[in-house]
């Protein structure tokens, strides 16, 4: 918090890689990037090619074409050395780890899932940068933090970028609440020069692991693990608002009933339903891909009026992360103020928003 009582912004840290390699295995790598066969190769070409022109020069033949094979040898060494180093350069991983903590839904363990997400970076990365805040609680000023983090993990898109030209790819791995998350990845958008790929842990026993769940992309996906039910119209709701709920653990009729009363308190006309039977996902990249996907296209596919289409949306949140994130990017980015997100709240017992209050 600032004197003014006003929150701090997020800011852009770079943390480097978590320790370095040296010995034999410095060695090692100077083979797999290509240095080894570049110097070998270079040397074998240079010394043998001028042997080889000699003996063409001066007419002796004796030789001269074991001197153009090992002539020849030398330039497939330089260039299998230059095609290593391609690739290596390819493999070069960056990840760019957010975090936003709301000290009402536990402070020690946003900390500690924050830490978790920094340490897996280090690990398996070769650039990790860092932006996080902490939620004040209040509001306005919360929108505006959540919009200047995603600001923020733009320029750490586009700093990884200028500093690894040749990565492929960008890894981001975020903490924060689901309904934050989706705004998040709303401000986001989906449509960057390199493949973002969003990181999700794996709840399994002993340490956890993280694991590449699906692209801010737009990817192409049969897998359909959700089923979607028939869009209902609410009674006394309001036409031109349309909300979507996606329960992704399970909960059947305990979630939905109580979606239920927060679209009838927020005058929904109309909610769709998407729900998965068993309490959590397959943890793998083609499932929430495949859920992420399936979403979208029930979105565009469901038969709202014009009205409801321009209107107030909002979606209720369950479930990982990632997919929250991937949604708000993909469903959310054209039209970034026409949604809020909601997700449960333990200690009211009841739906909370965001962008709080709700902007319908």
């Amino acid at each position: 918090m600032t004197g003014s009582g006003r929150p701090v912004s997020p800011r852009l840290t770079v943390v480097g890689s978590g320790g370095t390699s040296g010995g034999s295995t410095g060695r090692w790598t100077a083979v797999t990037d290509g240095t080894a066969q570049l110097t070998v190769g270079g040397m074998a070409a240079g010394g043998f090619g001028v042997e080889a022109a000699k003996s063409f020069l001066a007419g002796e033949p004796a030789g001269r074409w074991w001197f153009v094979l090992a002539f020849a040898a030398g330039l497939a060494m330089v260039a299998l050395g230059l095609w290593s180093r391609n690739r290596a350069r390819r493999r070069v991983r960056v990840g760019i780890v957010v975090t936003a903590s709301d000290g009402r839904r536990g402070q020690a363990r946003a900390r500690q899932l924050g830490q978790q997400a920094e340490k897996f970076s280090q690990s398996t990365c070769t650039i990790t940068l860092k932006v996080g805040l902490e939620l004040a609680g209040d509001g306005a000023w919360d929108r505006e933090l959540v919009d200047a983090l995603a600001d923020e993990t733009l320029s750490a898109t586009t700093m990884a970028e200028r500093l690894t030209p040749d990565a492929v790819r960008l890894n981001l791995i975020p903490t924060m609440p689901l309904h934050v998350a989706f705004w998040f990845g709303s401000r986001l958008g989906h449509t960057h020069t390199r493949e973002v790929l969003v990181h999700a842990i794996r709840q399994a026993d002993g340490e956890p692991a993280y694991f590449p769940a699906t692209s801010l992309r737009a990817i192409e996906s049969r897998v359909e693990p959700l089923d979607v039910d028939r869009l209902e119209a609410l009674d006394g709701g309001d036409p031109d608002k349309v909300a979507l709920a996606m329960d992704l653990q399970g909960r059947g009729d305990q979630f939905f009933d109580q979606v239920m009363v927060s679209c009838r308190r927020h005058g929904f006309g109309y909610l769709l339903r998407l729900r998965t039977s068993s309490s959590r996902l397959t943890e793998d990249t083609a499932t929430f891909t495949g859920a992420v996907e399936q979403t979208c296209r029930a979105w565009r596919e469901a038969p709202l009026p014009s009205g409801a289409r321009t209107g107030g949306h909002a979606i209720f949140l369950s479930g990982p992360v990632a997919i929250a994130v991937a949604l708000g990017a993909r469903l959310a980015s054209p039209e970034h103020g026409r949604w809020t997100a909601f997700t449960f709240d333990a200690t009211s017992n009841s739906y909370e928003p965001f962008p709080f209050p709700a902007s319908f």
